[in-house]
C-alpha cells in the first residue's frame, strides 16, 4: 500500500527538517551522529543511541541521528531518563532510521506454581503491586517524550516490544515516515498510546504501519488509550495501517482538534472516537477501509462522535460482524444500552456522523439481540442523542430492528441505499457469511451497488485530501481512484482483477476466519 515513494518522502522531510532550521548561527553548528551500536548504552558510549540523542540534545539547531541500517537497538538494559521514558527530545532533530528499531522484551511470572513466563509474544494481564503479586522480570519501556515547541522528523525507525513511541508536548510537532510499531505492551499500567499528542501539537504519520497495539487486549486486559490519541491537536495519517490495536479503547481516540485519516486501513481494532476538547472536535476519514473487530464487548468497538464532535467519512468503506458484538442478552442490552447499540456507528450528546459516498456492511444480523440498534443516535443514557446524516450515495446495511425505511429516516435521506449485496463474502456453511480475506474481504461486488455511482468524479466530484485539498488519485489500495470518469461507493475501486492481497492482510484474515469458525461451533 506504498502510495508514495518512500526514498522521495525521506528526503523530502529531511529538507523540509533542514530549511526550518536554516537562517541562523545555531544552524551552523549542528551535527550528524552516526548510531552502531545494537545496545541502547548511556550519554557517555560512544556511537549507542542514547549518546546521539543527549549530544543532540545539547547541541543548538537541528541536527540529524543517522542510525546503521537494519540495526536492531536492545533497550532492556537501559536506564529510562524519566518515569518509563528512555530520552526527551528537547532539540530539533532529524533522525533517519534506515529500518533500524528498539527492541524490548517485558516479561513477567505470576506468583503461582505454573512456572508460565509471559512476555511480549506470550501476553496476559500484569497484576503487580499494589493490585497483585505477579513478579515483574523486565518492564516495558517507551521511546520518547518530544517537549514543547520542538519539530522532530522521524524515517524508517521501528519500535518491538515498548510501550509506546512518542508524546508530543505543547506545540511539538513530528512528522513519522515508514515507521512502525509492534508487539507494543503495557505491563503495570493501563495501556499507553503508541503515539500521543498533546495541545496545540501536529502529528503527520505517512506509511506507519501499528500492528498488535497493548494486545493483552485480545484476552482480558484493559487499556483505556487509543493506538492514537490526541487532545486538542492536529493528526494527518496517511497511508498506513493499523492492525489489532487495544479494542477497549480504539485505534484513533481524539478529543478537541482536527485527526484526518486518509486512505488508510484499520482493520481487528476497536473503531475511531472523537469528541470536543477546549477544541471542537473534527476527524475526517476518507479514503479508508476501517474494520471493527474484536472477541471482547468493548465499549468503544465502533465509530463514535459525543460531546459534540463531528465524525465525517467519505469516501471509506466500514465493516464489522455482528457476530463478535452481541455476547450480551437482550436483558442486559435494555439495562446497559450503551454496551451494545449503536455499533458500528454511535452519535450522541451533540455529537455528529455525516457519511458521503460511503458504506457500512454488517455481516451476521440475524445475531443482533431484539431491540438493539446498530446505528444509533439516542441519548443511550447520556446528557443528550446526536445526528447521523447520510448524504449522497451511501449505502448502509438494513438489520432486523433497522429496516431500509428505518434507516432512511435515522439518516434523513430518502435516497439512501440498502439494498443488493456490496461486498464479496464467503459463506461460511450453517447460513453464516463472513468477509473474504482482507482488503479483499472489503472488494466491491461486480454486480453490486457500489459500482459507478459516483459521475463526473474526475470533475465536480473529484475526491479532494482534507489535509491540502490535493486530488486523491488512488484508492486505498493504490488502484486508479476513477474509471471512465465514474468512482465506485467506499473505499476500493473495482478493477477486473485485484491488485495482490498483502501478505500482512492474509494472515490477518486466516486468524479471523478460525475465530469465527470456533465461536460457530461454541454455538
Amino acid at each position: 500500500m506504498a502510495l508514495l515513494r518512500q526514498d522521495s518522502l525521506s528526503w523530502l522531510f529531511l529538507v523540509l527538517a533542514g530549511s526550518a532550521g536554516l537562517g541562523g548561527s545555531a544552524a551552523a553548528r549542528a551535527g550528524t551522529y552516526q548510531v552502531t551500536q545494537s545496545s541502547w548504552g548511556s550519554i557517555t558510549d560512544v556511537n549507542s543511541f542514547a549518546w546521539a540523542l543527549d549530544q543532540a540534545n545539547t547541541n543548538p539547531g537541528l541536527d540529524v541521528i543517522d542510525i546503521t541500517a537494519g540495526l536492531a537497538i536492545d533497550v532492556d538494559a537501559a536506564t529510562p531518563q524519566t518515569s518509563d521514558w528512555l530520552t526527551t527530545i528537547s532539540d530539533n532533530l532529524a533522525i533517519q532510521g534506515h529500518g533500524a528499531k528498539l527492541v524490548g522484551d517485558p516479561k513477567f511470572i505470576p506468583n503461582d506454581a505454573s512456572g508460565t513466563v509471559y512476555d511480549k509474544f506470550n501476553v496476559d494481564d500484569y497484576k503487580g503491586s499494589p493490585l497483585g503479586t505477579d513478579i515483574l522480570i523486565q518492564q516495558a519501556f517507551s521511546f520518547a517524550k518530544v517537549a514543547g515547541g520542538v519539530d522532530v522528523s522521524i524515517d524508517q525507525l521501528g519500535i518491538d516490544g515498548l510501550n509506546g513511541y512518542l508524546q508530543l508536548g505543547n506545540g511539538a510537532k513530528a512528522t513519522l515516515t515508514g515507521a512502525s510499531a509492534r508487539n507494543t505492551v503495557s505491563y503495570g499500567s493501563m495501556g499507553r498510546s503508541v503515539f500521543e499528542a498533546l495541545d496545540n501539537s501536529v502529528l503527520n504519520l505517512t506509511n506507519v504501519v501499528l500492528d498488535r497495539i497493548n494486545p493483552e487486549l485480545d484476552s482480558i486486559g484493559a487499556a483505556w488509550s487509543g493506538a492514537i490519541a490526541g487532545s486538542n491537536a492536529n493528526l494527518n495519517m496517511v497511508g498506513s495501517t493499523i492492525n489489532r490495536a487495544a479494542s477497549a479503547a480504539g485505534a484513533v481516540n481524539w478529543s478537541g482538534g482536527v485527526a484526518n485519516v486518509m486512505s488508510s486501513i484499520i482493520t481487528q481494532s476497536g473503531g475511531l472516537s472523537i469528541a470536543d476538547g477546549t477544541k471542537a472536535g473534527v476527524m475526517n476519514l476518507v479514503n479508508s477501509l476501517v474494520y471493527v473487530y474484536s472477541p471482547q464487548n468493548s465499549d468503544i468497538q465502533r465509530l463514535q462522535a459525543f460531546a459534540g464532535g463531528e465524525l465525517n467519512i467519505t469516501a471509506s468503506s466500514i465493516l464489522q460482524d455482528a457476530l463478535n458484538n452481541t455476547d450480551h442478552s437482550s436483558t442486559y442490552c435494555s439495562n446497559n444500552p450503551y454496551d451494545c447499540a449503536g455499533k458500528p456507528l454511535t452519535a450522541f450528546n451533540g455529537g455528529t456522523i455525516t457519511l458521503k459516498q460511503s458504506l457500512v456492511s454488517l455481516l451476521n444480523t440475524d445475531q443482533i439481540p431484539a431491540g438493539v440498534d446498530s446505528y444509533s443516535e439516542a441519548a443511550l443514557g447520556y446528557a443528550s442523542g446526536g445526528n447521523i446524516v447520510g448524504l449522497d450515495s451511501v449505502w448502509i446495511q438494513p438489520t432486523l430492528n433497522q429496516n431500509a425505511a428505518a434507516l432512511q429516516t435515522l439518516l434523513g435521506n430518502p435516497a439512501l441505499l440498502t439494498a443488493g449485496l456490496p461486498l464479496v463474502v464467503e459463506d461460511f456453511g450453517g447460513g453464516t457469511t463472513a468477509y473474504l480475506p482482507l482488503p479483499n474481504g472489503a472488494y466491491p461486488n461486480p454486480t453490486g451497488p457500489l459500482i459507478n455511482q459516483i459521475a463526473n468524479a474526475d470533475g465536480v466530484n473529484q475526491l479532494l485530501s482534507p489535509i491540502d485539498g490535493s486530488v486523491i488519485s488512488v484508492d486505498v489500495l493504490g488502484n486508479p481512484r476513477t474509471r471512465n470518469g465514474l468512482r465506485d461507493i467506499g473505499a476500493l475501486q473495482y478493477t477486473p482483477v485485484p491488485g495482490p492481497l498483502p501478505l500482512t492482510g492474509v494472515a490477518a484474515a486466516l486468524g479471523w476466519s478460525r475465530r469465527l469458525r470456533r465461536r460457530l461451533g461454541h454455538r
